[in-house]
């Protein structure tokens, strides 16, 4: 079960262009998100190289004079851009487009396959030492490979990464006994992005098996739609779906809420590690249903019980994270 509340970070993969899946995509509707999250108390904001436009609209509405921004290096997203001089390079003009001097949080967001991790952590390291951002951290990266990078850079005297950001839901669950043991082993927090699993505990097996096969980002002519359909449109994830949509229906909370609060109250996350839910909304008012919905606090132990059938179901089926979909759709 979840210890204490854990913090709120707002997840900016939903501001940029439109057509690349992107919710808020003007800086009117961006300065609007920002007063909201800054109203409810959210301080954070992760965004990424790899997020269209965010970083753009981010510091065009000057969101690092109010939050502290993380953002990622692409790395395995966009393979042959993790040497030494480019991860300098991107992470430089990251700050600039964003608008700062200092990053709060720098992450590697996926490993680079066609790069040595000794030179991209060497990078990593330049930008740490000419003080660009606080905190180092991982995002997608299996627990030896976190192992592996832990290893260099305490061997070269590197930034260590201290902080790990990775897929955690109902149905994407291996975390728990794949990188927990090695992320508390060596201190770092935890951040879970995905609480909804990208939107799939929001639907019904009919709209995702139907001939469009999604709509929004979940499009299967999009990038974003091909990775989500090859992630969640299987069986044994429909029929764990299934039961999900019973669940949420006979105890009358809402499908959002239910996975909210359950990654808020009942998953592995630790407010005393720093852990942290990376929340995401394509519009202002879902932001602000999740907000409430979270309120409400743990879920009913006969509800609790339910869930846990759910990822009996679905875990023969789940990846470890987006970057395993995205490496086997």
């Amino acid at each position: 079960m979840a210890t204490g509340s854990p913090t709120l970070v707002f997840g900016g993969g939903s501001i940029g262009l439109e057509a690349s899946g992107g919710s808020f995509s003007l800086v009117e509707d961006v300065e609007e998100l920002l007063s909201i999250l800054q109203m409810e108390g959210i301080e954070q904001i992760d965004t990424a190289q790899l997020y269209s436009t965010s970083e753009q609209l981010l510091g065009q509405a000057r969101a690092g004079e109010r939050f502290l921004i993380d953002t990622k290096h692409i790395g395995g997203w966009a393979p042959g851009n993790s040497s030494r001089a480019q991860v300098v390079e991107r992470g430089m003009k990251s700050l600039r487009t964003l608008g700062i001097e200092k990053a709060n949080i720098f992450y590697l967001h996926a490993p680079d396959p066609t790069a040595s991790i000794e030179d991209t952590l060497a990078g990593v390291n330049d930008l740490y030492v000419a003080g660009k951002f606080a905190r180092f951290g991982l995002s997608n990266f299996t627990a030896e490979q976190v192992k592996d990078a832990i290893l260099i850079a305490k061997d070269k005297n590197y930034v260590v990464p201290t902080v790990y950001q990775g897929n955690y839901n109902v149905v994407s669950r291996r975390i728990e006994t794949e990188l927990f043991p090695v992320l508390r082993e060596h201190g770092m927090s935890f951040y879970a992005y995905s609480p909804i699993a990208a939107g799939f505990l929001t639907k019904t097996r009919e709209l995702l098996t139907q001939a469009s096969g999604g709509q929004g980002r979940w499009r299967p002519d999009t990038q974003f739609g091909q990775l989500y359909l090859s992630m969640y449109n299987k069986p044994k994830m429909l029929e764990a779906l299934d039961l999900w949509n019973e669940i949420s229906e006979s105890s009358k909370i809402p499908r959002a809420e239910l996975a909210y609060r359950w990654i808020a109250f009942h998953s592995l996350l630790d407010e005393k590690q720093g852990d942290a839910i990376v929340l995401g909304a394509s519009t202002t008012k879902q932001l602000k249903s999740t907000l409430i919905g979270l309120r409400h606090g743990p879920l009913p132990r006969s509800v609790q019980e339910r869930i846990a059938e759910v990822w009996e179901i679905a875990k023969g089926e789940s990846v470890l994270d987006s970057y395993e979909g995205y490496k086997l759709k």
